[in-house]
């Protein structure tokens, strides 16, 4: 299965720019925000896993965590505050699964992340075997919403 990667992504996409600007990002925060960054860090390490070293997603569904993101939406924290502007309407979005993304706020693409890591640790366990789930792809689908996170953050 061929998954595309916007242009606006690529260089995220490619082996360790990700880590590398996930890490960078998380050592200018502070406080509620640096939790949340390296729990998004940690969760971007385990599904490059899945995707690209190929670990069964059972390894590690377990690990993927949103512990620190309820903590934080039940406290009311404002996801904006990781980036106060909308997501830019990057011209190579168009014609992708993310084009929508383009003109909405960083707390909706941080909730939508986090729903779908959630899901993973719900179901996985009970239906991981199912072939009504596309696995890999929900992961890689993952990936690259926190990929661009990261390029809107950084841009």
């Amino acid at each position: 299965m061929d998954i595309t990667i916007p242009t606006a992504l690529k260089t995220l996409s490619s082996g360790g720019t990700a880590a590398k600007s996930i890490a960078s990002w998380w050592n200018k925060s502070k406080g509620d925000s640096r939790a949340l960054v390296g729990e998004l860090k940690d969760n971007l390490l385990y599904l490059d896993m899945v995707a690209s070293d190929d670990v069964p997603l059972g390894d590690i569904a377990e690990k993927l965590s949103v512990t620190e993101y309820k903590r934080l939406a039940n406290e009311g924290f404002n996801f904006n505050k990781l980036k106060r502007s909308k997501i830019t309407k990057f011209t190579s979005l168009q014609g992708t699964d993310l084009e929508n993304w383009g003109g909405k706020e960083t707390e909706d693409l941080v909730v939508s992340i986090y729903e779908k890591i959630n899901e993973i640790k719900i179901r996985f366990p009970y239906v991981g075997k199912s072939k009504n789930y596309r696995w890999r792809v929900r992961v890689i689908n993952i990936r690259k919403r926190i990929w661009l996170l990261l390029k809107h953050v950084n841009s």
